[in-house]
């Protein structure tokens, strides 16, 4: 009994799997690849609304379900390479770019599960 409650449990975390975090050198050739849009969180160690989006929006399921829809690229705006083209004011700061790099809309700051749901519908291929 106590193998199929496991399995079953196994079964039913794989069908909300977590967002994959790709490196930003792969992001657009994924993003191609795979005819997915790029999301690049632009992110700070300590910065405590980032670490709200990804332990807690991030992880509820139906955002997590909608990451999968897109290639994710976080980086650290003080450990990272931030591309030029992609500006910020704080942190955190979401780009969502097409698979050519070009930028489709910036969203500053953390959102709720709600709004950020709302968000990636609409930028959804």
């Amino acid at each position: 009994m106590k193998k199929i409650v496991l399995l079953l449990a196994f079964l039913i975390s794989s069908l909300v799997a977590e967002p994959k975090l790709t490196d930003i050198f792969d992001a657009y050739a994924d993003a191609s690849s795979q005819n997915k849009n790029v999301i690049i969180m632009l992110s700070m160690e300590g910065c405590s609304v980032c670490e709200y989006m990804k332990d807690i929006v991030f992880e509820d399921k139906k955002v997590a379900k909608l990451l999968n829809n897109f290639t994710l690229v976080v980086l650290d705006v003080r450990a990272d390479s931030i591309p030029e083209n992609l500006k910020y004011f704080a942190t955190p700061t979401f780009y969502f770019l097409d698979s050519n790099e070009r930028i489709l809309k910036r969203v500053n700051g953390g959102k709720n599960v709600v709004d950020f749901t709302k968000i990636l519908k609409k930028m959804k291929k």
